[in-house]
């Protein structure tokens, strides 16, 4: 069946009539870490990353623009240059595909699946239209140990993904996998594999994993509009991600916004997974209320970073809401407005590059504030911000260092369903409430697609907890629990509650083995209140991310 559906869908395609390639390129995509190196180096005026992902060519100006410094770039870093040149085809590339097409039709199937060409099931590319078809697949292995306990696991997943762009307007993307363990502990791999926690068929059913991404791209000169399900990130940071980020699944969504050279505005509008009422949570029987988010942001650039302005809206419990469908509205006034049940957020956040090789990222997230509270440690007082230093000043090296916070009771509102949450997910930030982590983070670039990486954090974390009676001490430490008038304090103490130290540290490190086959090695520690556990994973994939 998906065989038929995809030589269905080429067919479609390529009856219609883009050097301008517009669909996205997923997050994960390592070109954003070299992007990340290039901007800290000074080499990318006028550009940020702290809203993701990017149109293809977007990244394909980004690169262009990077080539005119060669000279500046260490040997190490004009070979991975090289190397995203190649794959966005900057310069000349050549491709290897199992059904020919009248732009391609050197086989897959023959000494080229060893070498360095790009491998599709398809591919076809003219003035007027691009098809890309290819499978995704990968194999893992993960041990596990904890104390003197041994566990492991092996897991696979195989999938197809194709993309393109119509009539240099259109862009589209869909990719659909689906895995399964095949021997060892679930348990290990929904410990260590954050996307499997996401994943309701995996967590909940105990059976095999899907996953699917798909999104439509309308781009007609400053203008464009979207619809899709994928992997958002949104607000300035190094490891957070304060406004929008992949803790938790995606989620649909429409936007619409503007692009200039110095200017961006976006607007997002977005169904969200809310908890279930009374009763089971999945299934025919889970009653589950509607939720929706909308998200705009205003953000200039002028050539030494960006600065932005945020709003976030969240309501449930009614169908869309057409005042918050307005692209341009002030989301705080209108909730007001309408009688004060939604949960409202802004922020402001700004990447700054005093000088080549240093720059500064950093959110600030305003929940709720009352003026006349201000320094009294008042529980209403909600914000959550991170700031973050990252230097290319040594060769080959990159450093960062980040610290984040999130006040008691911040996310939370009144209405449990209105919490800042997917799915009982935090979107935003990964930290709880009543939280902050300090994270150092270390980047060796030495001249592959993949850096070699090291992040070491330490995270601090105030719980809600029960007393020898039973009865819950509110601390302001869970997204879901607000603050209870009459039964809890109205004056908060960061970290006050159960007490959770978490030391969480990676090594990671890839390897391309041929073009397009990538083994990676990754050794992950973790630590909480002195409970070690330590995790070696080994993947191998056919796909770059």
């Amino acid at each position: 069946m998906l065989r038929i559906s995809v030589v269905f869908f080429i067919i479609v395609l390529s009856a219609s009539p883009v050097f301008s390639q517009i669909e996205h390129v997923p997050v994960v995509h390592p070109v954003y870490d070299f992007l990340l190196h290039m901007e800290t180096k000074g080499l990318l005026e006028n550009f940020s990353l702290s809203s993701l992902p990017l149109q293809r060519q977007e990244i394909v100006n980004a690169l262009i623009k990077i080539s005119k410094y060669k000279s500046n770039l260490s040997d190490a870093d004009y070979k991975s240059l090289q190397l995203y040149e190649t794959e966005f085809e900057i310069v000349k590339r050549n491709n290897a595909v199992l059904f020919f097409s009248s732009t391609d039709s050197n086989p897959v199937l023959s000494s080229r699946f060893y070498g360095n060409d790009e491998k599709f099931f398809y591919h076809l590319k003219d003035s007027n239209y691009i098809v890309n078809v290819l499978p995704i697949g990968s194999f893992e292995s993960i041990i596990g140990f904890e104390k003197s306990t041994k566990k492991d696991v092996i897991y696979g997943n195989l999938g197809v993904r194709i993309y393109g762009t119509l009539s240099n307007t259109f862009g589209y993307f869909i990719q659909a996998s689906n895995g399964a363990v095949l021997s060892g502990s679930r348990e290990l791999a929904l410990h260590e594999v954050h996307k499997l926690q996401q994943n309701i068929k995996f967590a909940d059913l105990n059976s095999d994993f899907d996953f699917a991404e798909s999104h439509v791209v309308y781009q007609n000169g400053w203008f464009n509009a979207e619809i899709g399900r994928e992997t958002r990130l949104l607000g300035a940071g190094i490891s957070q991600r304060i406004y929008l980020s992949d803790n938790a699944a995606q989620f649909d969504a429409i936007s619409v916004g503007a692009k200039f050279l110095n200017f961006k505005y976006k607007f997002t509008h977005g169904s969200l997974l809310a908890i279930p009422l009374a009763g089971p949570g999945l299934g025919v029987a889970a009653n589950i209320p509607s939720k929706y988010v909308a998200i705009h942001r205003f953000a200039i650039k002028p050539k030494w970073g960006e600065i932005g302005f945020w709003e976030n809206i969240i309501y449930s419990k009614r169908g869309i809401d057409l005042t918050y469908l307005n692209p341009l509205s002030f989301f705080k006034s209108l909730e007001h407005a309408l009688k004060d049940r939604d949960n409202s957020m802004m922020g402001l956040d700004a990447t700054l590059r005093p000088f080549d090789g240093i720059q500064f990222k950093g959110t600030y997230l305003l929940d709720d504030l009352r003026f006349e509270k201000i320094g009294t440690g008042s529980w209403g007082n909600k914000s959550a911000w991170n700031i973050g230093m990252i230097a290319s000043l040594i060769p080959a090296i990159d450093f960062a260092i980040e610290y984040a916070r999130v006040e008691p009771y911040t996310f939370t509102h009144f209405d449990s369903l209105n919490a800042m949450t997917n799915d009982s997910m935090l979107y935003g930030s990964y930290l709880f409430p009543n939280s902050d982590e300090l994270s150092f983070n270390l980047y060796y670039w030495w001249g592959e697609r993949y850096p070699i990486k090291l992040k070491i954090a330490y995270q601090r974390h105030g719980d809600n907890y029960k007393d020898s009676t039973g009865k819950l001490i509110n601390v302001g430490g869970n997204p879901f629990q607000t603050n209870r008038f009459g039964i809890d304090s109205e004056t908060v103490y960061f970290l006050d509650g159960k007490r959770v130290n978490t030391v969480d540290a990676t090594i990671e490190a890839g390897y391309e083995i041929f073009r397009g086959f990538n083994l990676h090695l990754l050794y992950h520690l973790k630590s909480i209140d002195k409970t070690t556990t330590n995790a070696i994973r080994l993947i191998l994939r056919f796909e770059d991310f």
